[in-house]
């Protein structure tokens, strides 16, 4: 209720009183009417400030970060306007950023020109969260007509997901660039491994020249080896709900968005061009790049990234290949949702794609909650050998497959099954 609607009612109690009374001589009546007077007079008196010019900042210690780590906001109230007896500001939280640590909030007098201020730390887990101002609730001196309001300006914070390292992952995509990397571009010239032989030439290195094949042949013949460039690799990662298993509360996809992070930051680091396509409610392309500028852009897109459900992008059939380079490297982070989209993959390695799947897979972490009914464990089963059966066809097309135990560190697994020591084992 407004002031002056607060103002007419109190008013009409008190003649009410006052009247009812004198009619009827009754002093009970008019010792009523003395509170509802008095409660009308601080009204009149003390008014709440009739113009509120509030100015709010808010700033992070850090306004990007990792998912688990910390960060201090600070929330400044500055007031431009009358002076207020007494003002409540209050953080409108997001949803899902967590528990706070510290005052979300302040109490107070706020004269002109002052300011009062409250601080508060938080640890969100990953995730894009948008703060968008205070609850902000005015007082009368009295205390006795408040007036709210939402003041504020839109602040985001950015909740990165957590990046693993690894120690090698070796790709071969068929096409590389003219420059130096440290991708094997199967072609001879300058480089660490060993490749083939070919006739001397005038103006090659002496150095290079194969003096046992020379006493062999007789001929003059120089030794080359495989260089070493930069690729184009494409992340994808799969963002579609059907394709995401749920377990006893936990489900796959904060784990592939981990995954498509530290992939993706990894080939940065060796000098690639690397773009991330997330397919999920909408196709969110990242246009490739390189550097610590592209892994910033990538990483803020993981933050934001979510599962979606959307009828048009529900297969793989959608993705938009005119996208990726051809005959470059792909890395698909999905669980895979069922026979289509091993179709989908197949077709990519026919066209000349070079493709690398990293598969979240929660199975073994249901193992380990298994409970003792037959029907589940026979359910666990047939979906432990329909798994086994879609990789075992991706792998017949040439895929490299990482299936990954979510219960354990991604970086073990993918560090010896991609290295070069864990090929030459398998």
């Amino acid at each position: 209720m407004t002031r002056r609607g607060k103002l007419a009612l109190l008013g009409g109690i008190a003649v009410a009183l006052l009247v009812a009374g004198l009619l009827a001589r009754d002093g009970r009546l008019l010792a009523l009417s003395f509170p509802v007077v008095l409660l009308f007079g601080a009204l009149l008196l003390f008014p709440a400030p009739r113009e509120v010019d509030l100015e709010i900042s808010r700033a992070f210690s850090s306004s990007r970060l990792e998912e688990g780590e910390e960060t201090r906001v600070t929330v400044t109230v500055e007031n431009r306007g009358e002076a207020i007896p007494l003002l409540g500001a209050v953080e409108r939280m997001p949803g899902g950023v967590g528990e706070t640590n510290g005052e979300a909030g302040t109490l107070g007098a706020l004269p002109r020109g002052a300011r009062r201020e409250f601080s508060y730390t938080l640890s969100p887990p990953r995730g894009a969260y948008r703060f968008t101002g205070l609850e902000i609730t005015i007082w009368d001196r009295m205390g006795l007509s408040p007036r709210r309001s939402v003041v504020g300006t839109e602040d985001e914070l950015l909740a990165r997901p957590r990046v693993e390292p690894f120690e090698e992952i070796v790709i071969r995509p068929r096409r590389t660039r003219g420059y130096a990397g440290m991708v094997r571009a199967n072609r001879g010239g300058s480089g660490l491994d060993f490749y083939g032989c070919r006739a001397y030439v005038s103006g090659d290195e002496v150095r290079r020249i194969n003096w046992r094949a020379y006493g062999r042949r007789g001929e003059l013949v120089v030794n080359e080896y495989e260089r070493e460039q930069i690729a184009d690799v494409t992340v994808v990662l799969d963002a579609r709900l059907r394709a995401h298993t749920q377990a006893g509360g936990e489900s796959t996809f904060p784990h592939a968005v981990r995954a498509a992070a530290s992939l993706a930051s990894h080939f940065l680091s060796r000098g690639n061009g690397v773009g991330l396509l997330i397919y999920g409610d909408f196709i969110n392309w990242t246009l490739p790049g390189y550097g610590r500028i592209q892994r910033e852009r990538i990483l803020d897109a993981l933050a934001r990234a979510h599962p979606g459900d959307k009828a048009v992008f529900e297969d793989l059939y959608f993705i938009p290949t005119r996208l990726f380079q051809p005959q470059s490297q792909l890395v698909f982070v999905t669980p895979l949702a069922g026979e289509e989209d091993v179709e989908v993959i197949g077709v990519l390695r026919s066209r000349g794609y070079q493709v690398l799947l990293v598969r979240p897979d929660l199975l073994p972490y249901e193992l380990g909650r298994a409970s003792r009914d037959p029907s589940h464990d026979l359910a666990r089963r047939i979906l432990g050998v329909r798994q086994g059966l879609l990789l075992s066809t991706l792998s017949r097309l040439g895929v490299d497959i990482v299936n990954w135990d979510v219960t354990q560190p991604l970086a073990g697994r993918v560090s010896w099954l991609l290295s070069r020591r864990g090929r030459r084992h398998r």
